[in-house]
């Protein structure tokens, strides 16, 4: 390849290649460069500067190609003259002609350059359009300029001299890879470290500013900006208050932003980035070409500050980062870890670019002419029409049309109401600035006024995030794995799976049958990420692709070891079938799981307290024999070998062993008092011997009203609450005597959590959590003051929190903008409480989570509980909606690892122990949903009335909060343990923390440490 004629692409043009590879028809990446000609254009001279000016600037006639080193734009096939002058007579308005003259450029054929001359009925246009891979914003003057001499008939100079431009692209690369570019990338690396998550700004959209679409039309982002002219006597006054705080104009400008941003978002820690022109070598300067950077500059707001102090400390902000601005966008995304989706909120949502347009060549763009053989016509730049990769832009230009501000709202999501919001706030910002620059920000808060939701903006960011574009075969398939898990029929695309009742605890049941049946690899955050079955759907589809594209190539590759392989893939797989038939089949005895060990092991420690016994019990409308109880029960214990499992000591270690089929014992009793069933609990747990292997027990009461209730009290060792909607299941079906086909038994999943690719799940989980744990708090700080030792300890006890009736639906909105489930709202709500209560900014508290070896064992009876950690940070400036936002990011984290052992883990970490506290675990959240625990036993209708929630005497931890979900009701308990919390700070705290639940929304944008009390109702 001629070297004369290509030059290697930059770290960032490379960037913009991929994303053109990406959507070849995104309207992004292009500078269209609208001139408004008054007077005649004499079009062969136009022609001819043209020609002059490609052959000065061959970039323009380029294609991207593949050379020897990479990338590069390459000329050598394009002569100067082979890009034409185009002219197009046009009815429209000039708005209309100007967004459809607009179209994308095919960078891999080439030129990148347009020229169109546009005539309507009154008005001409030359519209020069040109692909940003070729040049940046500073070269536009410098290119018209160029322009304006060719049409005059001046000959231009040669073509520069490619080695500054090779040596740009080169030091770009170094600075993004190389070892010499470790302190730059270690600059951003801890000026981006540990950003908040992005704040909403208060419209009906779910982020900031919502994700754009892939594709984006020309037409819609003309049709979106917001042009003003900024007063003179503000400009010199604001250019006054720069000098005197020894700062730039362009630093008032940002902070003004940063101040009005504040207002709209409520976020006190924000990035918005402004270009750097890149051209840090004297060989650049004055040149065409691609070498602008974009810097995400970050600031602090806090309240108690000045305008003056904030100008000051951006200053400093800038001049740091313009120091190390030669580190490529890319690269500075990549060192801090703001990459994907998550990080492009965090650093794409708004942009400051200042344009003074005569200052690097004299030129005003906005008033300069063309002069020709028969005269000169005067030629002005619109208003730039580029689609900038930010979700706001605002623009402020400097020429003979004054001071223009210009507000980009790149695909109309943030709507004409909230943009022109913006606008009015930042010039009555600037205003302020300069007027009163002692003011604190607190103060300049009071001026701004209340930001309200809008209507004009997207209703649902998510919806159109999720629209659904599967297969209609995929479509049914995930349908069909919605409908078993959630019980909700007739599915529609738009379905969202929070929205029918899903929750984080049920994520891994459906995920893993998605993913066993559909031969695909889900995990929880896809879920969260893709909440709606269309979106979902649309993920497996993908994933299938991906898969049978990577086996088709593989398959091209190993074809002359096919028969080799074939034969020890059977051999393995003959003895995995016949290790797993040994498992399942021929040995009855085989060591517990570590959840079973550990309550083993507390109730042997405290064989008086420590009751792990589950309470169940509904109330009965319609027919029930007894009789037919009883066979079923025996049914029951003989389809499930969970529930005749003896658990014995073996040297040390706790093993089950698997005996033969029993009748449960049913009590039938005529009730004279309601306390009879607890009494009837309490009575049934004693007598449970985990040596005798029968651990569940039934009675049948009848109340002196006459109504029946049918109770089944069963062992923690065989059963949790997850498991309870497949017990009911199973009864119904051995009452009705159905013909049933094998199931899968407890210890397949055992086999499958011990198994090498179990440990292994196990292993790395462990090795996730290590480091996610490293340095956290394991116990929390006190809750409520120290007891006197002279008075009587409380008791331990429960309150119900005072749960607002229609919370449910309250929530809603809050878990729709966030993507989370009502289980993080939950668990958000607890981390707040917590925080304030114990004053910490980092603590740890536990929740149960269901651990089913990654498969489709969902229709496997017995307890599979595990306990994860959710770790909490709150700064001082941590709002509500920001700690929202971190703990969706940690209940996903959690989830997708909740294969480590909780025990191994703690031996792992070696936490500081407390005596009678675990540690990370003095509080535990529990969340259970009880819809589902309602059925039919026969003809009898059941209605579960354990969603009542009732009161235990002792607790297993300091402090445990436990969340019902029955139907559209959410009920909640807080129990605590004497010594940890007396039982009046437990009555306040359950009330403090069902405040917050009850005005989550209102309280968001709160500060967490100094929310303020509100009414539980």
């Amino acid at each position: 390849m001629d070297q004369s004629r290509s030059l290697p692409l930059s770290v960032t043009q490379e960037a913009m290649w991929v994303t053109w590879q990406l959507d070849p028809a995104k309207w992004e990446h292009i500078i269209p460069i609208a001139l408004l000609v008054d007077g005649e254009l004499e079009l062969p001279r136009l022609r001819t500067a043209v020609t002059k000016l490609l052959h000065r600037h061959p970039a323009l006639r380029a294609r991207v190609t593949r050379g020897t080193d990479g990338m590069c734009l390459d000329w050598s096939g394009t002569a100067p003259d082979a890009v034409p002058v185009t002219e197009r007579l046009v009815t429209g308005t000039r708005e209309e002609e100007l967004a459809a003259a607009q179209r994308p450029f095919d960078l891999a054929a080439g030129p990148l350059a347009r020229f169109e001359v546009l005539t309507g009925p009154d008005w001409t246009v030359l519209l020069v359009t040109v692909h940003h891979i070729t040049m940046d914003g500073t070269s536009q003057p410098l290119l018209l300029d160029d322009l304006r001499r060719a049409y005059a008939g001046e000959e231009l100079a040669p073509a520069d001299d490619l080695a500054p431009l090779v040596e740009h692209a080169r030091r770009s690369r170094a600075a993004a890879d190389e070892e010499s570019g470790e302190p730059l990338r270690a600059y951003w690396r801890e000026a981006l470290a540990e950003l908040p998550p992005a704040r909403p700004l208060p419209t009906t959209s779910t982020e900031l500013l919502p994700a754009r679409p892939l594709t984006a039309s020309p037409a819609d982002t003309v049709a979106h900006p917001y042009p003003l002219t900024v007063d003179a006597e503000l400009t010199r006054r604001l250019r006054q208050l720069a000098r005197d705080t020894a700062t730039s104009y362009f630093t008032v400008l940002l902070g003004a932003l940063f101040v009005t941003l504040h207002h709209h978002t409520g976020s006190a820690d924000l990035i918005v980035s402004a270009p750097y022109h890149g051209r840090s070598t004297e060989e650049l300067r004055g040149r065409v070409g691609f070498f602008v950077n974009v810097l995400p500059f970050r600031q602090r707001i806090r309240p108690t500050d000045r305008y003056t102090d904030l100008l000051r400390e951006l200053r400093t902000t800038i001049r740091a980062g313009l120091r190390h601005g030669d580190l490529p966008l890319p690269a500075i995304l990549r060192s801090a870890g703001l990459l994907g989706p998550d990080g492009r909120r965090q650093t794409h949502q708004a942009v400051l670019q200042y344009w003074d347009s005569a200052a690097d060549n004299g030129l005003d763009v906005f008033d300069f002419k063309l002069a020709g053989e028969r005269g000169s016509c005067s030629v002005r730049m619109l208003d730039p029409m580029d689609v900038p990769d930010y979700r706001l832009t605002v623009m402020l230009t400097k020429g003979s049309n004054g001071t223009r501000l210009l507000w980009k709202d790149a695909d109309g999501s943030v709507g004409a109401t909230t943009t022109t919001a913006l606008t009015r706030d930042y010039l009555t910002v600037l205003a302020d600035m300069a007027a009163v620059p002692d003011r604190t920000l607190a103060e300049a808060a009071a001026l701004l006024p209340a930001v309200q939701a809008t209507p004009d903006s997207p209703n649902n960011a998510t919806t159109k995030q999720d629209a659904p574009t599967a297969s209609p075969a995929t479509l049914a398939e995930v349908g069909a794995a919605w409908t078993e898990v959630l019980r909700v029929p007739d599915l529609l695309p738009e379905d969202s799976f929070f929205e029918l009742g899903g929750h984080s605890l049920i994520a891994a049941t459906l995920l893993a049958r998605i993913n066993d049946r559909l031969g695909v690899e889900l995990t929880v955050r896809d879920l969260f990420d893709h909440p709606r079955l269309g979106a979902l759907a649309a993920v497996v589809d993908q994933q299938r692709a991906a898969a049978s594209a990577a086996s088709l190539k593989r398959s091209d590759a190993d074809d002359t070891d096919d028969a080799g392989a074939a034969a020890a893939a059977a051999a393995a797989a003959a003895a995995d079938d016949h290790d797993h038939d040994h498992a399942s089949q021929d040995s009855t005895t085989l060591p517990a799981s570590r959840f079973q060990e550990g309550i083993w092991l507390a109730e042997r420690l405290d064989p008086t307290h420590a009751r792990y016994h589950i309470p169940l019990s509904w109330r009965v409308r319609g027919e029930l024999e007894p009789a037919r109880l009883r066979t079923a029960l025996a049914r029951l214990t003989a389809r499930h070998e969970i529930l005749r499992t003896r658990f014995t000591d073996q040297d040390g270690r706790l093993v089950q062993e698997i005996g033969a089929p029993w009748e449960p014992e049913l009590t039938v009793v005529n009730a004279d008092h309601p306390d009879r069933l607890t009494d009837w609990f309490e009575e049934a747990a004693t007598d449970f011997s985990p040596a005798a292997g029968r651990l569940l027990a039934a009675g049948l009461f009848t109340l002196p009203d006459g109504e029946r209730i049918l109770a089944l009290c069963v062992h923690h060792l065989v059963l949790d609450g997850e498991s309870v909607p497949l017990l009911l299941t199973e009864l119904d079906r051995c009452y009705r005597q159905d013909l049933l086909s094998p199931t899968s038994q407890y210890r397949e999943l055992l086999h499958a959590q011990q198994s090498d690719a179990g440990r292994e799940r196990a292993a790395a989980d462990l090795a996730y959590w290590s480091t996610a744990l490293t340095g956290a708090p394991s116990t929390l700080g006190p809750l409520s003051p120290k007891p006197d030792p002279l008075v009587p300890a409380t008791p331990s006890g429960s309150v119900a929190l005072p749960l607002a009736t229609d919370l449910t639906q309250r929530l809603k909105p809050v878990q729709e903008a966030a993507q989370a489930s009502q289980f993080i709202v939950l668990a958000t709500a607890l981390a707040a409480a917590l925080h304030r209560w114990s004053g910490q900014a980092d603590l740890t508290f536990g929740v149960p989570v269901a651990d089913r070896a990654g498969g489709d064992y969902s229709a496997v009876l017995g307890p599979c509980l595990n306990t994860v950690v959710l770790r909490s940070h709150c700064a001082p400036d941590t709002t509500l909606g920001d700690l929202l936002h971190a703990t969706r990011e940690q209940v996903i984290d959690a989830f997708e690892h909740r294969s480590a052992p909780f025990d191994e883990l703690v031996r792992r970490l070696r936490p500081a122990r407390t005596a009678g506290r675990t540690p990370y675990l003095d509080c535990l959240l529990n969340s259970v949903g009880t819809t589902a625990w309602s059925t039919t036993l026969g003809e009898a209708e059941l209605t579960s009335l354990d969603h009542e929630l009732r009161e235990e005497a002792a607790n297993k931890f300091g402090l445990t909060v436990t969340f019902s979900r029955h139907a559209d009701a959410l009920l909640g308990t807080l129990a605590y343990r004497s010594g940890f919390l007396h039982t009046d700070a437990a009555a306040e705290l359950a009330t403090d923390l069902a405040g917050l639940l009850n005005h989550f929304h209102d309280l968001s944008g709160e500060p967490v440490f100094t929310l303020r009390r509100t009414e539980t109702s």
